[in-house]
């Protein structure tokens, strides 16, 4: 099984708009080879609820199963360490 780091994820520069597959990485962003300019990923990584099996899938689709359990509903993973407090009124 290949490392999460070692996935090429699709990015689109902001300025130039061109497109390129590069390896993703969850704490920089990737430089465009034509103008230097931030690139985006248009890949986003969720989590399934049930199992917490990580899935890929691109920005703005819809209706995606868990390919291990077949459970429909995604969130994105939170950053390791890190937890949200609600208020209880």
């Amino acid at each position: 099984m290949s490392n999460e780091a070692d996935r090429l994820v699709l990015h689109k520069c902001r300025s130039c708009n061109r497109t390129d597959r590069r390896n993703w990485s969850p704490t920089e962003l990737p430089k465009c080879n034509h103008c230097e300019s931030t690139m985006d990923p248009l890949e986003i990584r969720y989590k399934c609820l049930r199992c917490g099996a990580l899935t890929w899938s691109e920005a703005g689709s819809t209706g995606h199963s868990c390919r291990k359990c077949g459970y429909r509903i995604f969130v994105k993973p939170r950053k390791e360490g890190r937890h949200k407090t609600l208020k209880a009124e």
